[in-house]
Order: structure tokens, then sequence, then C-alpha cells
């Protein structure tokens, strides 16, 4: 699948070191706080308002993110600070909207959220989102094509032994004709799926080399 591509912009402004500090400050926080519904009631008991907001920018959530914590700090009779959450978000926003980590939520398939980005880096994040995205979608196909050669593999395994133990009881002289019968269609069966398997690794085995030669050019076209 061709995805369009956005321009990528020029005009850049270097990161500023306060984020860069604050956002290293922060992991621990981060990683708490991604993918929980919101603020636990001691989190709400002791936010600190522009910090949460920080957070959620750098995550690349929306700015709708301050009514789930409304919701959950309502309880204990606790109102974000709007103005202290939204200069931090303003600032996590502004690492999050780096081209690098375009090009990481891209690749990972998330969904961006370039809408929130100040106007002069929305064209940069949103062309390395694009590559990422590539990459996703190759490194997804390639996956899958691996998945179904392990998969097919195992089948044929499990069709081997069984194709080894009908050998063997077709072996026995005291075999009821009944029984003989059975197995011979059986075993014809079971090698004509086990060939059938063959010829579809071997398609699979070829499309998995051919995306891993397509993998490995584009990420060097993209200088990865």
């Amino acid at each position: 699948m061709k995805i369009r591509q956005p321009n990528p912009a020029v005009d850049q402004a270097p990161v500023a070191s306060t984020v860069s500090m604050r956002l290293i400050c922060l992991l621990v926080w981060i990683t708490v706080t991604a993918g929980c519904a919101s603020l636990t009631p001691e989190q709400c008991m002791h936010a600190d308002w522009h910090q949460i907001g920080f957070s959620d920018g750098t995550q690349g959530l929306p700015g709708s993110r301050i009514d789930d914590h409304a919701k959950a700090c309502a309880e204990q009779g606790i109102r974000p600070n709007l103005d202290e959450y939204l200069k931090g978000r303003a600032q996590g926003l502004y690492s999050y909207c780096q081209p690098e980590n375009g090009f990481q939520v891209g690749r990972r398939g998330d969904e961006q959220n370039a809408a929130d980005c100040p106007g002069y880096m929305k064209p940069a994040f949103l062309d390395q989102y694009w590559r990422g995205h590539q990459i996703h979608e190759i490194e997804n196909e390639l996956a899958r094509q691996r998945s179904r050669l392990d998969r097919n593999r195992h089948q044929i395994r499990r069709k081997d032994e069984r194709i080894a133990e009908i050998r063997n009881e077709l072996k026995k002289s005291d075999l009821p004709a009944e029984r003989r019968t059975s197995l011979l269609n059986e075993f014809n069966r079971l090698v004509d799926e086990k060939n059938a398997l063959g010829r579809e690794n071997a398609f699979a085995q070829t499309e998995a080399e051919r995306l891993q030669m397509h993998l490995d050019m584009t990420l060097r076209a993209f200088g990865r």
C-alpha cells in the first residue's frame, strides 16, 4: 500500500535544555501513568499539574485528557490547575513533536496527534511519521510471513510424526483389511496436505526474503 507523504519542513527549532531535563526526570512518571485511565486518588491528592501536563504532552495525548483528570479527581474535591497543566503540556508537546519521535510513533503503528503540534513543527513530524509508518507496514507483513512459516513447519512436523506412526502400523501382518484401507486413505491425505504446506512455505519463504530486502532498502533510503 503506497502512503502519501507530506513535504518535509526545514525550519526546526533546537530542543530546549529545560525540556530535555524535565523529560528525563519524568520517565518514571510516564511509565506509571501511561496506559492508565487517568489519575489515582493518591495522585490527585499530590498532583503537580505542570508535570502531569508535560507527561501528557510527551505522549501526544489530546487536550481532552484534562477532562479525564478532572473526572478522576472530582471525588477528592480537587480541580486541575488548567494554567499549569497547559503550560506543562505545551512543553511536553514540543518534545513529542520532534521529527525523530514522529518516526518512532509511526514505526510503532501508533496514531499520531500532529494536530496539536506547533505549526512550524508539523511538516517535519508528519514526514517522519509517515516514513516510520511505512516501515511499520513492511515489518508487520514480514512478521506475518514468518509466523506463517513457523505455523506451517509445525504442522508439517506433526504430519510427519503421524505418517511415521501409520507406516509402522501398516507393517503389521495381522492388520485387518478395513483398518489397512483406513490407514492408507489417511496416509495419502496427510502426504497431500504436507506437500501443499511445503509449496505454501516455499512461497512464504520467497515473500519473506523479498520483504526483508525491501525493509533493508527502505531503512537505508531513510538513513536508518
